[in-house]
């Protein structure tokens, strides 16, 4: 998985912008905030591999949000969907 960083750098011009939020969001642990932020990347960008790596980001925001609400025990839910490696 790539850093936010890495995929600002790559960003089209038309998601510069969002992707330099999404990672002031992700600095202050605004976690469904950038989840949020990079859904909208996706949603505006043509299918790629950047959008690949924005799908990736906005899982791990979405992870990290149920880690910061629930703890691991909210990871745990999600066994068996990729999404359950903090807890392993």
């Amino acid at each position: 998985m790539k850093t936010i960083y890495e995929i600002l750098m790559a960003a089209p011009p038309a998601q510069v912008t969002r992707c330099k939020i999404a990672m002031v969001e992700i600095a202050h642990g605004h976690w469904e905030a950038a989840a949020s932020t990079m859904e909208d990347a996706i949603q505006e960008s043509e299918p790629g591999e950047w959008v690949l790596d924005c799908m990736q980001m906005r899982d791990f925001c979405v992870m990290m949000d149920k880690v910061k609400c629930q703890g691991l025990s909210g990871v745990a839910k999600n066994r068996g969907t990729g999404m359950d490696r903090l807890v392993n």
